[in-house]
């Protein structure tokens, strides 16, 4: 049984998307997704509410703690679903300009729990006004990837020395941690991890990656796993 420790008060988001995607960066031809969104996308997404051009925002909201659930098997049997859009783009070939195209993988119909927490007393409430009254669209991935805000509140996290996770990501590589693996669903597959920037420095129109970090993406498995997380009493989670 996990147990209770830190109490942590933060914002959780309800939202669901269309088509939405979080590209991978090793890729070029064939743009593929991350399962969920990374930090630097949630990052973006409070930065877009609050209104924030580029450079205030990796300077305000860099220290942000934020986190992601996907719960659209709650709703969808099997979960989101895929797809593929060819896009077409022209480039510069000498003097001459050719096209070409590439493949974009996208989620089709995600649905998240969101949530962020800061050390600032006044953070929070400045989120939560932020998204009741976005500055800008809200969108995951590119701008028009809109999503629609279903619900928001102010919640109470408590903190687990020990627990299951599932359909999240962990700033961390699980081996490094310890964990064992739930295998009472049917269908589960390994999860995969990517070295991501946890932020961005800019300096004019130059953004640099910076704070690169393992992130591990948990798409259809569960793990039980030792480290300080969280819960809402709903979904267990770690701030990345």
């Amino acid at each position: 049984m996990p147990t209770l420790g830190e109490i942590v008060d933060a914002l959780r988001l309800h939202v669901r998307g269309l088509l939405n995607s979080y590209r991978d960066p090793k890729t070029h031809k064939i743009h593929r997704t991350f399962p969920l969104p990374p930090r630097t996308t949630l990052i973006g997404l409070a930065g877009a509410a609050l209104g924030l051009s580029e450079d205030m925002l990796w300077d305000e909201c860099k220290d942000l703690r934020v986190a992601v659930v996907d719960i659209t098997k709650e709703n969808i049997l099997h979960g989101t679903g895929r797809a593929e859009d060819l896009v077409k783009y022209k480039k510069y070939k000498g003097s001459t300009i050719e096209t070409s195209i590439y493949i974009r993988e996208l989620i089709y119909k995600p649905e998240y729990m969101i949530y962020y927490a800061s050390d600032g007393e006044d953070v929070l409430d400045q989120l939560h006004e932020a998204f009741l009254n976005p500055k800008y669209a809200l969108s995951l991935g590119r701008d028009d990837e809109l999503i629609l805000l279903h619900a928001i509140e102010k919640v109470e996290l408590s903190q687990l020395d020990y627990g299951e996770y599932g359909e999240t990501v962990l700033p961390f590589n699980p081996v490094e941690q310890g964990f064992t693996v739930n295998v009472n669903n049917r269908y589960f597959e390994p999860y995969s991890l990517a070295t991501l920037p946890s932020t961005f420095i800019v300096n004019g129109d130059v953004r640099t990656p910076s704070g690169l970090q393992t992130y591990a993406f948990l798409k259809n498995l569960k793990l039980y796993v030792k480290g300080e997380g969280f819960t809402d009493g709903r979904c267990n989670f770690f701030f990345l």
